[in-house]
């Protein structure tokens, strides 16, 4: 939670820590956690195509390999950065894996991500209540469009960053008031009380910030959450859903005044980032097989730019599109093996026997639906190429991944008797 307070780590300096103490947890991980060959053997068909996607991105490092295929990065000074960046998420996604196949270990993540959400809260309203309001406007207000941005400095960002928020602190709602209907211990859950509130909480701040992609993910996806379980046995449905819905209803109502408002000029603006996206699939032609090198983006956007560009996409530092944007810094390769990292980590998802399990526990649930908003914000703005989200959704998905690799689902041949150490009955007699 620490990166969403300062700014989502979106600066170089920032963005260079996180990755250094994000690679020093791993390693602490690795170190420390239980190993074997099968387990490598089940990590390798979601970690090879990702350490390919690392190799393929490091080539614009040697660019006098074959010139005429690989392009010169276009910010050399920014490679090395960009690459650390993709190195310590890749780092990142094996070292929950690894260590979400300990038990309790994703209750444990999201029981603190979420009291450390609730600090994050309180004090960026608290700083907005009664904090100088010439400060505060620098602080956490969008300074491009005036809007609420939380910290992170981006109103979108801030919008999935609370929406990723709201969806884990109704994860352990859930699972609290689960446990206390199943196994009433005669007073109120209050542990499920304060969480359901926290994540009405922050879906407030989702509509303060007036994100219409985060409000609408959020909002379907809270939606989903909440119907996609069972009623508990013998008691029913209780009043935590009716809370949830509640708050969405009342969030809802409160946000007409701006969230709401802004969808009146969704045409308009939808038909001006259709324009952008066309412009930046032209500008990923350019260079198809190696890209431009990571962390280039900004530099080709500057030097591409024309007089009917310079209106529509002369202030971007991002593509809004992140299957766009890593087209463009690492070329249409990168991309497949990133869509291949993805697909084989959800077939290893939906097809483990493990996954009934998961699918029944609402901690896991919510954190796939945490890392769907932000996929959903990250093809349409800038959510992933914020750090802070990007390494959260990573540590999820890993976390989630992790839950699958407790047992082998494979059955295992059946073990051949050994020879009787004595003779048999009839010779021994």
């Amino acid at each position: 939670m620490l990166p969403f307070a300062v700014g989502g780590a979106n600066n170089a300096v920032l963005n260079a820590a996180t990755a250094v103490l994000d690679l020093g947890w791993v390693a602490f991980a690795l170190a420390t956690l239980p190993s074997d060959r099968r387990l490598v053997a089940r990590m390798a068909p979601v970690a090879l195509p990702a350490c390919l996607l690392l190799g393929w991105t490091a080539l614009p490092f040697f660019p006098g390999i074959a010139p005429d295929l690989i392009a010169r990065p276009a910010a050399p000074d920014l490679l090395a950065l960009g690459w650390c960046h993709a190195f310590s998420l890749v780092a990142l996604l094996v070292g929950c894996a690894t260590a979400g196949r300990v038990p309790g270990f994703a209750y444990a993540t999201a029981t603190w991500l979420c009291l450390f959400a609730g600090v994050l809260i309180a004090v960026t309203l608290g700083l907005r209540a009664f904090g100088d309001p010439e400060m505060m406007q620098r602080v956490i207000v969008d300074h491009r469009y005036h809007r609420f941005a939380g910290l992170m400095g981006n109103a979108n960002a801030a919008g999935i960053g609370y929406g990723m928020m709201s969806l884990l602190l109704h994860g352990i709602a859930r699972d609290r008031w689960r446990a206390w209907r199943t196994q009433p211990h005669g007073h109120i859950p209050i542990a499920a009380t304060i969480a359901a509130l926290g994540s009405v909480i922050a879906l407030s701040l989702v509509a303060l910030s007036q994100s219409r992609t985060a409000l609408a993910a959020v909002a379907v996806a809270q939606l989903a959450y909440a119907a996609g379980f069972p009623a508990i046995p013998r008691a029913g449905r209780g009043w935590l859903p009716a809370i949830v819905l509640l708050g969405l209803a009342v969030v809802l109502g409160l946000s007409s005044g701006s969230a709401l408002s802004r969808y009146g000029a969704l045409g308009d603006d939808g038909s001006g980032r259709l324009s952008v996206l066309r412009h930046y699939a032209d500008l990923a032609r350019t260079a198809p097989l190696s890209g431009y090198g990571l962390g280039g983006f900004d530099a080709v956007n500057q030097r591409d730019l024309t007089s009917e560009t310079v209106l529509l996409v002369g202030d971007f530092g991002a593509a809004h599109n992140v299957i766009l944007q890593l087209a463009i810094e690492a070329g249409w390769p990168g991309v497949v093996l990133l869509l291949a990292t993805l697909a084989a980590l959800v077939v290893r998802v939906a097809r483990t026997p493990m996954i009934g399990s998961d699918r029944s526990n609402a901690i896991a649930r919510a954190m796939l639906f945490a890392v769907a908003v932000a996929v959903v914000g990250s093809m349409v703005d800038i959510a992933l190429n914020v750090p802070a989200i990007a390494a959260l959704s990573t540590a999820l998905l890993g976390i989630v991944w992790g839950r699958t690799l407790r047992d082998d689902p494979r059955p295992r041949p059946p073990r051949a008797p050994h020879p009787a150490p004595w003779p048999i009955a009839a010779i021994r007699s």
